[in-house]
């Protein structure tokens, strides 16, 4: 048995080490789960950097999401855990990159047998991420319209994805024209390579119609032009920062317009959401992965003995889908 340790804070290249035969004691609250598949998602990179919101103990165990069985739980725990199927919450308490981790039992999900580990690996962060965009701040209806950036990314694809399943229409921007035929194959209603004129590109794709909502994940100009397309009082959601900057909105549209400007963070509605409806959410979200109606793309698989190769391949900027450690 072995698992990767974070043994300083900087770059995660210089501060990880694979530490065979680990301490694997349970609290009484605990499970140990056997790994299966575990994502690398840029969350563990900064935490590793201690640029995230969960700041790591040195030395500490490393990896945010992921999918195994429950190998064995503590005497004041859930008896019945014992040999299900479970995905890890993505709360910071616990290190996943294993082949076994000890985990508050709290942070488990029961998840179906037949589903895709890869695909349930990769459920609990950006997958929950698309589905509270698309539910917990503007009340969508068939026939509205959306707005997002970096629509190819997996929070992006899945956007596209839960969207459509519910009638409502996706305005999509991107930085390449691949990238762009990929959101369009995903079934994204209008899809824009970033550049000149880009808000006067949307306004006409749009003909007339406004957004109800923006999604923000790259905190650049693209945010900006959306933003001009939204309706009065309209909301912007960040949920992440691909230039680490924060989103630029026009001073106009955001004073004059009134629009709203929101945060959002996986982790906090992880910690605060009651339990009856992260399992709520979660069941349906497994459910569409095990009949085949929610996929994010998958690029490539490593052992956990090759996690530099598997940092570097994290890191490629290009990719066509997420890097997975399986077990």
């Amino acid at each position: 048995m072995s698992k990767l340790v974070l043994t300083g804070i900087g770059d995660v290249d210089g501060n990880i080490r694979l530490e065979r035969n680990p301490d694997l004691s349970l609290g009484s609250g605990d499970a140990l789960v056997t790994m299966e598949a575990a994502a690398i998602n840029p969350a563990d990179l900064l935490f590793a950097n201690g640029w995230y919101g969960v700041y790591p103990q040195v030395p500490s165990s490393i990896g945010f999401e992921g999918v195994g069985r429950v190998a064995a739980v503590g005497p004041d725990a859930d008896q019945t855990l014992a040999g299900k199927r479970v995905i890890i919450l993505p709360t910071g308490e616990q290190g996943i990159w294993a082949d076994q981790a000890v985990v508050p039992t709290r942070n488990l999900v029961v998840v179906p047998e037949g589903a895709d580990a890869r695909q349930l690996a990769m459920l609990a962060v950006n997958p929950a991420t698309a589905y509270v965009l698309l539910n917990r701040f503007v009340d969508l209806r068939p026939g509205d319209w959306l707005g997002q950036n970096i629509a190819n990314s997996s929070v992006g694809q899945l956007v596209v994805a839960l969207a459509k399943r519910a009638g409502v229409k996706t305005l999509n921007v991107v930085r390449r024209e691949d990238a762009a035929r990929q959101v369009r194959e995903l079934g994204g209603d209008v899809v824009l390579v970033d550049g000149e004129d880009l808000g006067d590109r949307i306004a006409s794709a749009l003909g007339g119609s406004q957004l109800r909502v923006v999604f923000d994940g790259a905190a650049d100009a693209t945010s900006g032009a959306l933003a001009t397309a939204l309706e009065a009082d309209g909301t912007v959601v960040g949920y992440s920062s691909a230039t680490g900057e924060s989103p630029k909105l026009p001073l106009a549209d955001l004073i004059y317009r009134e629009l709203t400007l929101r945060g959002f963070w996986i982790t906090n509605w992880a910690r605060s959401t009651p339990r009856e409806e992260i399992e709520r959410v979660y069941g349906e979200l497994a459910g569409l992965v095990a009949n085949g109606e929610l996929a994010a793309a998958v690029e490539a698989t490593y052992a956990l003995a090759d996690y530099q190769a598997a940092f570097d391949h994290a890191r490629k900027s290009g990719r066509a889908g997420k890097v997975l450690f399986t077990f």
